[in-house]
């Protein structure tokens, strides 16, 4: 493959070099645009242009990169106040911002000189955006002879602005770039398994190659700094490492505490021997009236489209949705939802809601932010949402790398209906039902989230069983 660098490669490269490196050397694996926005925190183009609105704008059009990049420079010269998708380009560097800002100053096309501004769904300013900011500045520099000190975010929920200074990420970006550069050159790139690396295309090839090394980021949540400990004791792999002894790891092992060396050690027992380690019992309180929740939502138009309910009363199971099928509906949904609730505590007065991990507590934040919530609710939910992933964590140690919803209930025996789908294929089949209007893309969002329900209950009843 033609070597290339573009802003995805700095994303690429933090979540997992392997990743870029797998693009180089192998048969590029197609992806369409949506999953590339779902990885990058990015919006969809109505989004963009409703954030933009109040903007004199001009838009590059054209799909072809080399056309586009002299259609930007076009737009540059004519000092044209806001570009939406300019292309940048020189050499194997190609870059594409979501927009460019004319601002005062000098340049080469006369009294401005334009800066780059990215639009992304994160609250916060991450490496990546900043990483990706001091790339924009040097093909800047190129098209105009100024290079930009600053580099800006546009935050989606609210549309505020976030300037960064370039020169502080300078150092961090110069090595990045400088170790993608190495390893489109042929260089081998430095492997750590972790769950960033689910985002790319090529992480069962990450984790088949972890396995079969026998590397220690196999262990779960161990950091690079834990491993390189463990490594100036001679501990090269989860093999050595499980078969250490206590006064070994306390005489050898430095720069980590006791109980720390002592935790990472069982999960290395629990991988090779493949077991799960249980820790304690959990005070969990009864499922005979339970709860179960699960959310979809779309990132990329901000909306949470459906709230799944699995109603446990004794031995009867009864699964409900709210849903929005459109993204006007979203209020009503929540509106809804929240009756509902209401409801139910009336007729279960503070039954546990379970929920596995924290999605579902900060969705709900957000819904009450944005369409309120009655005051009954808002002190009722604290008291009985359950997120089932604390207690597992606290209480066991299963023989993964991972301990996603997916990766738990399947290793305990649950099975989805789809194989191997995903919160992103759940966006991908709502887009579709807004686009060709088929009903069975909203059957299978709705089977899915009743699959993520069940598995939830699934691993919290094994959870109880494990330890009456």
């Amino acid at each position: 493959m033609p070597k290339v660098i573009t802003e995805s490669s700095f994303y690429k490269y933090l979540k997992c070099p392997s990743w870029v490196a797998h693009d180089a050397k192998e048969d590029h694996l197609v992806e369409d645009a949506l999953r590339i926005k779902l990885q990058q925190d990015g919006l969809l183009r109505e989004k963009h242009l409703a954030l933009l609105a109040n903007r004199p704008m001009v838009e590059v059009v054209s799909d072809d990169l080399d056309h586009a990049a002299l259609q930007t420079l076009t737009f540059m010269k004519e000092g044209s106040q806001t570009i939406y998708r300019p292309v940048l380009m020189h050499g194997h560097w190609i870059a594409r911002p979501d927009i460019l800002e004319r601002v005062e100053g000098k340049s080469t096309f006369g009294e401005y000189y334009y800066v780059a501004c990215d639009i992304k769904r994160s609250r916060r300013l991450k490496d990546e955006y900043c990483f990706q900011g001091c790339f924009y500045a040097e093909l800047l520099k190129v098209s105009q002879g100024i290079k930009p000190v600053q580099g800006y975010v546009m935050h989606s929920g609210d549309g505020v602005v976030d300037g960064y200074v370039l020169e502080e990420y300078a150092t961090r970006y110069h090595l990045t770039l400088d170790a993608i550069e190495r390893i489109l050159d042929g260089e081998d790139a430095p492997h750590f398994l972790t769950s960033d690396c689910k985002q790319s295309p090529w992480f069962g090839r990450c984790k088949a190659h972890a396995e079969t090394c026998d590397d220690l980021s196999r262990i779960n949540r161990i950091w690079r700094s834990e491993v390189q400990s463990l490594e100036g004791a001679n501990i090269k792999t989860v093999t050595e490492f499980a078969a250490a002894t206590k006064d070994f790891l306390v005489a050898q092992v430095h720069g980590m505490t006791a109980d720390r060396v002592e935790f990472l050690h069982m999960q290395a027992k629990a991988l090779v021997e493949n077991r799960v380690i249980v820790l304690g019992t959990p005070a969990l309180p009864s499922l005979d009236h339970c709860l179960v929740i699960d959310v979809e939502s779309d990132p990329l138009r901000e909306l949470h489209y459906l709230i799944g309910v699995l109603e446990v009363d004794g031995d009867t199971q009864t699964f409900k949705i709210f849903l929005a099928k459109e993204p006007g509906e979203e209020r009503k949904m929540w509106e809804e939802f929240c009756e509902y609730l209401t409801l139910q505590a009336t007729t279960y007065h503070l039954s546990p809601i379970l929920h596995y991990g924290w999605y579902e507590m900060d969705v709900f934040k957000t819904l009450r932010e944005r369409y309120g919530m009655p005051d009954a609710l808002v002190a009722m939910l604290p008291k009985c949402m359950l997120d089932i992933l604390t207690p597992l964590r606290e209480h066991a140690i299963f023989p993964l790398s991972f301990y996603s919803l997916k990766d738990v209930a399947k290793y305990l025996g649950f099975s989805w209906r789809t194989q191997d789908a995903s919160g992103m294929d759940s966006v991908s089949w709502y887009e579709d039902w807004l686009l060709h209007g088929i009903k069975q893309d909203l059957d299978r969002i709705v089977d899915y989230n009743e699959d993520d329900v069940r598995a939830t209950l699934h691993v919290a009843k094994w959870l109880i069983g494990k330890h009456e």
